[in-house]
């Protein structure tokens, strides 16, 4: 009986064996070499995004010779990175040997910029198991079409042996939808900036700003009906142009981006420092970018003609963080310290888009008082609502209130750190109309049961009285 049972175990063991061989054969990328002294470390698995891709490990194999160790490493499943996105790299391992400062790092070859990251250094102790986790940035315009290997190494001051690196081939995903401006151009007839950074942007009051904006689209799909909006919000200007559709990215042709110019006349009263908003979108997706601009008078500097009294304007609540679907108040205190009266009327602007799917604007905002006077002496507070459209995309969003008193105009800049619900939301009168309306039918239905049965009831007794 005996006999019989070991006999079946064997044949069970060669079976899975065999299936398992099969199975890496199909599947899975192995190599195998031996080290003739102890490795230092002794098993090594990758996780990406939380997926084993690759494993190595070594045993003793003294036959035919002594002190030999087989190492073999295996590569399970080939990760997919994803443009514009972070891929997650977690990393186990044990050692058999103690090791000072050691560290993990992982890089990607085959991308001309670095894409690496490295931990900080640690010591590693023999017969432990250590686990290390980065996060690597893939670029958005990493080449889909091209072949990577992502790299992981345990280093150490002097070579390791044993399984201490892995070389792990890997695909690129294309994103569905993302569009990426590429680049901001600004010139006027007397001033060209380019695309470069931490220079003064400095253009004159009363000129026609011109704005050049490239956009891509990095994703899998033809993006349609994309539009670029500029912004500049404390002068009330903005302009939209139909920039139309991209093909998707990596096709055979260029369609896949555009460069489109759009013009701004600068008033010729401002003066200051403002910010450049220009925004690429369509009913899916957006990305927006910022330049900081100096607005100087054109030629020699006007004198001003001189005011009677002083109006003093001052805000109080500038920034709130705000659930999507909910409001928030911010406030400026406005005091007129002049000698005669003074009229005030109250704007807001820079609520439009910031939101996902078809929509009209990230919020709306309600002003009171929205007109008012002061007499000398006399201070009033305004309060600017803003409640947050549902659809919101979250994140930070800035809107500007405008205070106008006479030929002179002041802006503020308000910012809503829009959040995620942190509880469940109310519901909206139209899911409670049909709450109600489902509670109705169902008190109906259990009306005319209760009648239905009374008049059963009923006549079974009048039955049963007329029998006797």
């Amino acid at each position: 009986m005996k006999n019989k049972f070991a006999l079946a175990f064997i044949l069970v063991f060669v079976a899975v064996a065999t299936v398992f061989s099969i199975f890496l054969t199909s599947h899975a990328s192995a190599n195998e070499w031996y080290e003739y002294s102890l490795p230092d470390i002794n098993t090594m698995t990758v996780y990406v995004d939380g997926e084993i891709v690759w494993y190595g490990y070594c045993y003793y194999d003294p036959t035919p010779i002594d002190d030999r160790w087989r190492c073999i490493t295996t590569q399970i499943a080939t990760p997919g990175l994803e443009r514009g996105g972070t891929t997650e790299v977690k990393v186990t391992f044990m050692a058999n040997t103690n090791l000072e400062e050691s560290k993990v790092k992982a890089w990607i070859g085959g991308y001309h910029d670095d894409i690496e990251a490295e931990t900080s250094l640690f010591d590693v102790f023999a017969n432990n198991t250590y686990t290390r986790t980065l996060n690597l940035e893939i670029p958005k315009d990493i080449d889909a079409k091209d072949t990577y290997t992502l790299h992981v190494d345990i280093q150490q001051k002097h070579d390791l042996s044993g399984i201490d690196e892995a070389d792990i081939d890997t695909t690129v995903q294309k994103i569905a939808n993302v569009i990426d401006i590429l680049g901001v151009e600004l010139y006027d007839s007397a001033h060209y900036y380019g695309t470069c950074t931490g220079c003064a942007k400095t253009f004159d009051a009363g000129t026609t700003l011109y704005v050049d904006v490239a956009v891509k689209n990095r994703g899998n799909y033809e993006a349609e009906d994309v539009y670029v909006r500029v912004t500049i919000n404390e002068l009330y200007i903005e302009r939209t142009v139909y920039l139309g559709d991209l093909e998707a990215s990596d096709e055979d042709d260029d369609e896949d981006a555009k460069s489109i110019t759009v013009a701004l006349q600068i008033p010729k009263n401002a003066r200051g420092v403002y910010t450049l908003q220009v925004r690429a979108y369509n009913d899916e997706v957006s990305d927006t970018e910022f330049r900081d601009l100096i607005i100087e008078r054109l030629g020699e500097e006007e004198k001003e003609e001189p005011r009677e009294g002083r109006v003093e304007m001052t805000p109080l609540i500038t920034t709130n963080e705000i659930e999507v679907g909910k409001g928030a108040v911010y406030t400026i205190r406005v005091t007129n310290f002049g000698n005669s009266r003074e009229d005030f009327v109250v704007s807001t602007v820079g609520t439009q888009g910031g939101c996902e799917g078809a929509c009209t604007g990230w919020g709306e905002t309600i002003i009171n008082p929205q007109s008012f006077s002061l007499n000398p002496g006399e201070s009033r507070i305004v309060n600017v609502y803003l409640a947050v459209a549902e659809n919101a995309i979250v994140g930070e969003h800035t809107f500007s209130a405008r205070i106008e008193n006479g030929e002179e105009a002041k802006q503020f800049s308000f910012v809503a750190n829009v959040t995620k619900p942190k509880g469940r939301l109310a519901p909206d009168l139209k899911t409670i109309l049909m709450i109600v309306g489902i509670v109705l039918a169902v008190a109906v239905i259990v009306l005319l049961v209760i009648l239905l049965t009374s008049k059963k009831s009923a006549e079974k007794t009048e039955v049963e009285e007329s029998y006797y």
